[in-house]
């Protein structure tokens, strides 16, 4: 690839903060599906850092695939091993991004929080923006934090196994497709 083609994908795909950039959040909502112990390992940083507190409401999405509701067991399992007792509300059933967009207010009083930070893997940024946009979720209020998990698809390395660029260019598509389908709007 050239590298140009490598930095207009990376620009579009990857959006949102790396942890030096995160302030405080009151809401945090997260995907972990298949990097439970590393986004555990972030929040712990992220609570010695006062970008959550005590008073942080997790909101967890359960995961894709058989294992689903395990995946958040398996989180909330590392969060309290790493001593972190806030309040958690699991999400089973508005797993994916329109879904939970559409349907937040049924789990939380979304306008009660004053900033929010979306955590899932980091190739789903952009989509989830524009998602976020359609569905007037108030997407002025958040921020995304994307975590990457063993296939080390991020912002820096997608490009460099063809199972990254594989992945991104599959993300991209969906873009697309979802664009076509009047699902996204640019």
């Amino acid at each position: 690839m050239m590298k140009d083609n490598i930095a207009n994908i990376t620009d579009f795909i990857f959006i949102g903060k790396n942890f030096e950039e995160l302030t405080y959040y009151d809401l945090l909502i997260i995907n972990a599906d298949y990097a439970e112990e590393s986004v555990a390992g972030d929040m712990k940083r992220m609570y010695d850092k006062k970008i959550i507190d005590d008073d942080t409401t997790f909101l967890i999405c359960a995961g894709h695939g058989e294992d689903e509701n395990d995946s958040a067991g398996l989180l909330v399992s590392y969060l309290k091993g790493k001593g972190l007792k806030n309040k958690i509300i699991i999400d089973d059933k508005y797993i994916e991004n329109p879904l939970l967009l559409k349907n937040i207010n049924k789990l939380i009083d979304i306008n009660s929080y004053n900033h929010i930070l979306r955590i899932a893997k980091a190739f789903v940024a952009r989509r989830f923006y524009m998602n976020a946009k359609r569905h007037h979720f108030p997407i002025s209020k958040c921020d995304f934090y994307g975590i990457v998990d063993g296939r080390n698809i991020g912002k820096d390395s997608w490009y460099l196994s063809e199972v990254g660029r594989k992945q991104v260019m599959k993300e991209f598509v969906n873009i697309g497709n979802l664009f076509l389908e009047g699902e996204l709007d640019l």
